[in-house]
């Protein structure tokens, strides 16, 4: 069968966590469990997170001239992720994230993007020759918005299926919402964009509804233990798998990048329910990148449900 070609364009850090019984309150301070440095950025966990699935996965993005961004571009290289496009800033270091994750496996983040931010719009204009050579576009919001527009522009010249992962939270320009083909935030990320509290499934409709009035052609919105909502010419609510969450650290990533990879091919309910496989498999792994499941690891678990 061939594989299908993704291009992921957007961020790439180093995630700096800290486990905690779980996440302080302002001002104050917790004795955590254990510490570990994991790579991450949720371009580059969705850039390895397709390869893993079985996806041909090129990433473009921007990392420092430092160790950090040696360990990203070694990381990603080792999924079989092409970085050929993965650019080295020669001033900014690495983006970083800093995570606490609770016992619960929920976690809060702070990232700082640094050589993220020197992904520019003269840089996606060299990605033109692999535009005549992909599938579908995965873009986040990490890298500046003039990137992202300038991608998706492209990428409307070219008729290449574009997803926009909608994070990390903020208000995102109309222009931009209306030139992606899906748009795919989490309850946070919808209420940033549409001012709609996502606190429930009708929320949930209700954001998706905001998010198709606001120009997006489809939204695929994330719900976490309440699974996914679709909202196109239809919509539908697609349940989340049970599963018992160590962190849910990239799972958000792990599920846009499985939507990717089957969203030409599959019935829209098909790919969600599969995309919901990958996210509910990525929380029962402790860190970004190393939970993204392999395709063999999927298939196993809808065997079993």
């Amino acid at each position: 069968m061939t594989k299908p070609r993704l291009l992921v364009v957007g961020g790439a850090n180093i995630d700096l966590v800290a486990h905690a019984p779980r996440c302080p309150k302002e001002g104050e301070s917790l004795v955590g469990s254990f510490f570990h440095t994991v790579c991450g950025g949720k371009g580059a966990n969705q850039a390895v997170a397709a390869a893993r699935l079985g996806a041909q996965t090129t990433f473009a993005g921007c990392v420092g001239a430092d160790t950090f961004g040696e360990m990203q571009r070694q990381a990603l290289s080792e999924a079989g992720v092409n970085v050929t496009y993965l650019k080295t800033h020669p001033a900014e270091p690495t983006g970083t994230a800093m995570i606490c994750v609770a016992e619960t496996g929920q976690n809060s983040i702070v990232v700082v993007p640094s050589a993220n931010f020197g992904f520019t719009p003269a840089d996606v204009e060299a990605l033109k020759p692999v535009f005549g050579e992909i599938d579908v576009l995965l873009l986040q919001l990490e890298i500046p918005m003039e990137a992202v527009e300038a991608t998706l522009d492209l990428a409307r010249r070219h008729g290449v299926v574009s997803i926009v992962d909608a994070g990390p939270a903020q208000p995102v320009a109309e222009d931009i919402l209306r030139k992606a083909d899906v748009v795919s935030p989490n309850e946070t990320e919808a209420e940033a964009i549409t001012g709609v509290a996502v606190q429930s499934l009708e929320d949930a409709k209700k954001a998706a509804a905001k998010l198709i009035d606001m120009g997006a052609r489809e939204a695929v919105l994330k719900l976490g233990r309440l699974g996914a909502v679709y909202r196109g010419d239809v919509w539908f609510h697609e349940p989340a798998f049970a599963v018992e969450p160590v962190d849910t650290t990239a799972a958000g990533d792990a599920f846009t990048a499985a939507l990717a990879l089957n969203w030409k091919t599959m019935p829209h309910r098909d790919a969600i329910r599969f995309a919901n496989a990958v996210g509910a498999l990525a929380t029962t792994v402790a860190g970004a990148q190393p939970s993204m499941p392999t395709r063999a690891a999927v298939e196993e678990f809808l065997g079993k449900h």
